[in-house]
Order: C-alpha cells, then sequence, then structure tokens
C-alpha cells in the first residue's frame, strides 16, 4: 500500500502545483497509515506547507496523534466537510478553504458518494485539488460486515459521473500492479484526480 501512497503523493505535485506554504487536508484519515507517508513525501517538495486530518472516529484519530505532531487534527465526516470545518474552527486554528484535499480508502464507507465529491469541491480554494483514492468494484460481500463496507467498490465511470458535476476536470485511473490485500482477498484500486 506504500505504492498507492506514492501514486497519491506525485499526483497532489502534479500541475497545477501547490505552492510551497499549501494547506492540505486528508479526509477520512483513519489511523494515519496514508497521512503520515504522504505528509513526508510532500514536505521534501513543499518545506512550509500545512497538514490537517479529519476522521469521523475519535480513537483513530488518537492513535494518528501518536505517530505524528506535525499534522493538525479534528474530528468530522466526509460528507460534509464544510461543517466540520465550521465546528472545528470554533476551537482549532483551522483553514476555511484548501490548496488540496485528498482521502484514501474512505469512499466506500459513505452512504451518499456525491456528497463526498460535492462536500470536497466545497472547502477547496480557487485552482484547488483533490485526490481519492478508493476500491474498484469487486465481490466480497463479506466486507460490510467485517469491515463496515457500505459499498463494495465503484466502477471507475460510476465515480467519474458523480465526480464531473462537482469538478471541472476529472481524471479517473485504475492504479495498475497494487491491490487492497484483507485477509487474503484482493481489490484493485482506482485514483481519482480532480481540480476545481
Amino acid at each position: 500500500m506504500y505504492s498507492a501512497s506514492l501514486t497519491l503523493s506525485n499526483y497532489l505535485l502534479s500541475p497545477p502545483n501547490l505552492m510551497k506554504n499549501a494547506e492540505i487536508l486528508d479526509v477520512g484519515a483513519g489511523t494515519g497509515f496514508f497521512t503520515t507517508k504522504i505528509a513526508e513525501k510532500l514536505c521534501k517538495h513543499l518545506p512550509t506547507a500545512s497538514f490537517y486530518a479529519m476522521d469521523i472516529t475519535p480513537a483513530m484519530l488518537k492513535m494518528l496523534s501518536k505517530k505524528t505532531a506535525d499534522v493538525l487534527l479534528f474530528l468530522g465526516t466526509a460528507e460534509n466537510v464544510g461543517a466540520s470545518i465550521r465546528f472545528a474552527r470554533k476551537h482549532l486554528e483551522i483553514p476555511e478553504k484548501f490548496d488540496a484535499v485528498y482521502s484514501t480508502l474512505t469512499l466506500h464507507h459513505c452512504v451518499d458518494i456525491e456528497n463526498v465529491f460535492q462536500s470536497i469541491h466545497e472547502v477547496l480554494k480557487t485552482n484547488g485539488k483533490a485526490v481519492i483514492v478508493d476500491l474498484c468494484k469487486h465481490s466480497f460481500k463479506e466486507f460490510k460486515k467485517e469491515m463496515g463496507d457500505i459499498h463494495l467498490g465503484f466502477q471507475p465511470k460510476q465515480v467519474k459521473e458523480k465526480a464531473s458535476k462537482h469538478f471541472s476536470m476529472v481524471q479517473i485511473e485504475k492504479i495498475p500492479g497494487i491491490r487492497c490485500e484483507v485477509s487474503g482477498r484482493s481489490a484493485e484500486l482506482f485514483i481519482a484526480y480532480m481540480t476545481a
């Protein structure tokens, strides 16, 4: 899965280029498996960037807080990022809008994926970019019970259709040679790159 974080980082660093002091948000950070790796990679190119991460589960954020002090953490939901930010801003110094937003393996846990795209778009600055990595359609129905998944992955065409309602440019492709492995089962991943 390290390769997935490298691929995501490369998309975040692709044109339009982020400024060195970019403000970057991870939506659905979980325990920070991707958060810390992506922040490390981006800091090499964007030395004064600021990193933020939100998740709906306090226990996940607590685990992430033990891994890094360089990312500002707050509670929030992917289907309403704006409201999550507004609430967090009562207690923390968090930007209202971000230069880049990314999310890894969160979309399949969300009820309404179109709300997620709309929500992310709303918190992007003009010319901001978003990158989402998630599961391609698969047949492991047991993931709903075992992993709390709502969707059994997505067809890239389905994702593009939903995202295109909110972003001016949407590019989606399967990530070659990288799969999500869980208990001997394997699902392909896609990456969606979008600009506001």
